[in-house]
């Protein structure tokens, strides 16, 4: 997800409006991206709003040194995520 699209809807969601930070977003969503598919399966993020969604969040917590909060805040959703992923692949 280091890809200018997702850089710029992260920075317009949480209201960044400089560009001194995209490197870095651009690393930090990337991971997010990792962390997320390892916890809830392969997602495209620009078709799964929900994962997408994850990986912005993870982010934010990151940013703001507060992510071993995340997981506990996200449970539900990362279950439910993983629930709809692995439906889906039984479904195929």
């Amino acid at each position: 997800m280091n890809d200018k699209k997702y850089i710029d809807e992260y920075k317009a969601r949480f209201r960044i409006f400089h560009s001194s930070e995209d490197a870095d977003i651009g690393e930090q969503l990337e991971s997010g991206f990792s962390d997320i598919k390892s916890l809830i399966g392969t997602f495209d993020p620009s078709e799964y709003k929900k994962g997408k969604e994850l990986v912005y969040e993870r982010t934010r917590y990151l940013r703001n040194e507060a992510l071993e909060y995340f997981y506990d805040n996200f449970q539900t959703m990362i279950m439910d995520a993983s629930i709809d992923l692995a439906g889906d692949r039984v479904a195929d």
